[in-house]
């Protein structure tokens, strides 16, 4: 199940990487429009800058690409058997484009809540706040994403509610890995 699920699941994480430098664009700043048109709640920002329209797309646009060349990869290889999804649906590249577009779609909704929440308690994009909030918003931060990936995972491949919780649990961690790698590499500055 464990290498069926990275095997689903790579595009969604070459996707997030992708998306972390298509922000970086300079041309494309005039997308980074917040979703929220920067209102407030309270006297708080609802999500904050650091949720944007640019961020939608490039994870949108990253996780559909890389699920269609993974795609392919995958049938030239012989191994698209790996691929939960593919055991439900085919691998055309018509429909690696739109599910790639939902798991990038499902992991930035996602992380709304937990963007809302910690503007509640006033903790700045990319801090966790004082103990105990910090340990509540660290774990959270993982999973967020993970929650909507792998619901779109366990509709599309029809996966256990065992299976599923197993899938965002492994997703967090691989999170928390992948990000420290990417901070090795100065690519990302927090983890």
């Amino acid at each position: 199940m464990i290498i069926s699920l990275y095997t689903s699941m790579l595009p969604v994480i070459i996707g997030g990487v992708f998306n972390m430098l298509f922000v970086k664009i300079k041309v494309l700043s005039f997308l980074k429009v917040p979703l929220d048109g920067g209102k407030s709640l309270n006297g708080k920002r609802i999500f904050g800058n650091s949720k944007s329209l640019l961020g939608f797309i490039g994870m949108m646009l990253g996780t559909a690409l890389a699920t269609m060349f993974w795609g392919i990869f995958l049938k030239q290889t012989g191994l698209e058997h790996y691929n939960l999804i593919y055991k439900n649906y085919p691998n055309t590249v018509c429909f690696n484009l739109l599910s790639g577009a939902l798991f990038g779609f499902a992991y930035m909704i996602f992380e709304l809540p937990n963007s809302f929440l910690k503007r509640r308690f006033d903790i700045d994009a990319g801090s966790r706040g004082r103990f105990p909030v910090n340990v509540f918003t660290f774990v959270y931060d993982q999973i967020d994403s993970m929650i909507g990936v792998m619901l779109v995972l366990a509709i599309l491949a029809r996966l256990s509610f065992m299976q599923y919780i197993l899938a965002v649990i492994l997703g967090g961690i691989t999170h928390v890995l992948v990000n420290m790698i990417l901070i090795l590499f100065k690519v990302r500055k927090y983890l």
